[in-house]
C-alpha cells in the first residue's frame, strides 16, 4: 500500500506519493487475509507521466506483473508497463485516454486477486480543463470527472482543504505523507515524490527520489536476501501482520 495525494493548484496539478515497498507473504487467520510483512524498502516509484497520452498516474496497488508479450515467467514493476504504454498511440478525449489506460491495466491484472491488481488516480487536461479518474482493477471501478476549484484526492481520506497557493500546497503534501509514515510505517515511507502537470501537456518532478529500483521481482527478492542496502531497505524482526484494505 502507499499514500497518494493529487491536488489542484491555480495553474497546475500536483501528484504525489511515497516510495515505500513492503515485502510480505499472504496469510489467512479466521477467514481474514493479512500481509505478513517481513521487510520494507523505500525504492518504488508510484507516480508517473504517460507521455503518449499526456496523462499523469499514481498507484496504490503496486504489485509485480507478468508481461505476457515477452512469454517468460519474470514479473515486472509498473514502471515497465508505463514504458510500454508510452509506445502506444493514445488519443481522443480525456475520458477516452483514461479508459484506454484502465483497460490496459485490466489486461495485466487478475480480478479479485489481492496480489495482481492496480488501483490509483489518473489526471490530465483537456481543452484547458483539468480532469481526474479514480480506478481499481480489483473490482473494475472506474470513476472520472472534472477537478473542481480547490479539488484534491487524498488516499488517507484527510478531508481538510489545501492552501490556495502552490508552494503551501507542496508543503502540505509533504506534511501529510510524513505524518502518515509515522503512523503506518509498514505501508508508507517519507521519501516523497511530487510531480507537476501543466495545461500545455508538459510535466516535471519537483521532488524526486534517488533510490528508485526498476528491476524484476526476482531481482528485488535477490536484493532483499543478499544486498538490502542496495534498495534502501531493512528487515523487520519480528514480522508484522497488516490487514488488507481494498
Amino acid at each position: 500500500m502507499t499514500y497518494i495525494i493529487t491536488a489542484k493548484t491555480p495553474n497546475s496539478i500536483l501528484m504525489s506519493s511515497d516510495t515505500r515497498l513492503n515485502y510480505f507473504n499472504d496469510v489467512e487467520l479466521d477467514g481474514v487475509r493479512y500481509q505478513k510483512v517481513t521487510a520494507i524498502a523505500d525504492c518504488i516509484r508510484k507516480t508517473f507521466y504517460i507521455t503518449s497520452a499526456q496523462v499523469g498516474i499514481n498507484f496504490l496497488g503496486i504489485g509485480y506483473f507478468e508481461d505476457k508479450e515477452l512469454g517468460n515467467t519474470n514479473k515486472y514493476p509498473l514502471s515497465h508497463f508505463i514504458q510500454k504504454l508510452n509506445s502506444h498511440k493514445i488519443d481522443g478525449s480525456i475520458k477516452d485516454k483514461f479508459q484506454y489506460i484502465f483497460k490496459y491495466f485490466i489486461s495485466i491484472s487478475e480480478s479479485h486477486n489481492t496480489g495482481q491488481y492496480v488501483k490509483g488516480v489518473m489526471t490530465g487536461y483537456y481543452k484547458g480543463v483539468s480532469y481526474f479518474c479514480m480506478f481499481n482493477t480489483y473490482d473494475n471501478t472506474f470513476d472520472y470527472g472534472e477537478i473542481p476549484i480547490d479539488g484534491f484526492v487524498d488516499s488517507e481520506n484527510n478531508k481538510n482543504l489545501f492552501p490556495k497557493d502552490r508552494q503551501n500546497i507542496i508543503k502540505e503534501i509533504d506534511k501529510r505523507i510524513k505524518q502518515k509514515s509515522i503512523e503506518k510505517p509498514y505501508y508508507i515511507g517519507d521519501d516523497i515524490e511530487i510531480m507537476e502537470l501543466l495545461p500545455n501537456g508538459t510535466f516535471k518532478y519537483i521532488q524526486e527520489s534517488n533510490h528508485i529500483f526498476n528491476g524484476t521481482h526476482q531481482e528485488l527478492v535477490n536484493n532483499f536476501n543478499t544486498d538490502i542496502d542496495e534498495i534502501n531497505g531493512r528487515i523487520i524482526n519480528p514480522p508484522v501482520l497488516q490487514k488488507y484494505d481494498f
